[in-house]
């Protein structure tokens, strides 16, 4: 796998995909994997000329380096007082079994197949928001520890916001023009001075098109990347960001780091508690793991995941699962999963897999798995 560093030298704009009407004012997110992708292989492209839509094996990330130190996607059951503007203190929510009137789950609007809702036992007005976790922080959520606010990253402290103009384009000709020419505001986001993204790729030497190039391992590749100017043009507006590479395997260090096991053994009726480090795509919100029931969910509002390609004629919108969504699964049966791992789809199910394959959103439903013992209330 080969590690890419990426610190743009402007903002940036990361678009959802989410439409929007003229005079609105559109917001950056967070940018999701295959946009990043997309960026390192255009960057191939432009050296190869090959056709690189089917070069990538997987993608892992991105994530956030703060002071050379690296941050994950916050999990979602890791909340804060409401209407504070800097969160103090933290609180966990865990899924409890209830046995009370006070509460009952077929009063709301939540899927039917979902047992029980994770909840914190306190007397503080809390609520979800918007951070990334370190990986000490990471290890102890994973072992159900206490967590320091000093391990979370809150969104503040990563970019600033930055309100502008923009133009609408032509996407045919990637200048201004059409019947419907208008102005709009666009917020950028800006990464603090220490903050860079990083992202890891994988790619397939099998594959037909790197095999035209010669290049049969990373070594050959990494001479590209290593090349001046080591720039890559990403987001919305194509912002030069500068990038650092080197080879390393994502899946050993996170392994290494959080001090889990490749295989995680689990028995009929333990509690398996999932984290999306990245987006969760699942058509329609509705899935079944291969061998689990969906035990109990904790997530913040769904994301906007989109793919865009004139070249390659694809635009596809999705709504999907937010980096950060924790999931509680009851196992049925005796079963080993790879961790971390990602949700694939195959035979109108899903199973924890590492994917080999092409993937229409590439990099999405990476997870992480631990364990969880569920109390009764």
């Amino acid at each position: 796998m080969i590690k890419f560093k990426i610190t743009p030298y402007d903002v940036v704009f990361f678009g959802s995909g989410r439409p929007f009407n003229v005079g609105d004012v559109v917001y950056s997110i967070f940018p999701h994997p295959h946009t990043l992708a997309g960026a390192i292989c255009a960057k191939i492209h432009a050296h190869t000329k090959i056709d690189t839509s089917k070069i990538l094996k997987n993608v892992y990330g991105p994530f956030i380096e703060k002071g050379g130190k690296l941050y994950f996607p916050k999990p979602s059951s890791i909340l804060g007082e409401r209407k504070k503007e800097k969160i103090e203190n933290i609180f966990h929510a865990r899924p409890y079994e209830l046995n009370t009137k006070l509460f009952r789950k077929e009063n709301t609007n939540a899927d039917s197949n979902i047992k029980t809702f994770p909840l914190y036992m306190g007397k503080e007005d809390i609520g979800t928001f918007p951070a990334f976790i370190s990986i000490e922080g990471l290890r102890k959520w994973l072992k159900g520890e206490k967590i320091e606010i000093h391990e979370i990253l809150q969104y503040k402290e990563i970019f600033t916001k930055e309100e502008r103009v923009g133009i609408k384009m032509d996407s045919t000709v990637n200048a201004v023009g059409g019947e419907e020419d208008a102005l709009y505001r666009i917020e950028f986001m800006r990464l603090k001075e220490d903050v860079s993204l990083v992202v890891w790729i994988e790619f397939d030497f099998e594959a037909e098109e790197i095999r035209k190039t010669g290049f049969s391992d990373e070594n050959k590749l990494m001479e590209i990347f290593n090349q001046p100017p080591r720039a890559l043009k990403i987001g919305g507006e194509m912002r030069n960001a500068f990038y650092e590479v080197g080879r390393e395997n994502f899946l050993e260090f996170l392994r290494e780091n959080l001090g889990v096991s490749q295989m995680v053994k689990v028995r009929a009726g333990d509690i398996v508690k999932v984290l999306f480090l990245t987006p969760g795509v699942f058509p329609d919100f509705k899935f079944s793991v291969e061998g689990f029931e969906v035990f109990s969910l904790a997530l913040d509002k769904y994301t906007i995941v989109g793919r865009y390609s004139p070249k390659l004629k694809i635009r596809k919108t999705v709504r999907a699962f937010p980096s950060g969504t924790v999931m509680w699964f009851e196992a049925k049966r005796d079963m080993l999963l790879v961790n971390p791992a990602f949700i694939l789809h195959e035979d109108g199910g899903y199973s924890f897999k590492i994917p080999n394959g092409e993937q229409d959103f590439i990099g999405s439903n990476l997870i992480l798995i631990g364990k969880e013992e569920v109390k009764n209330v």
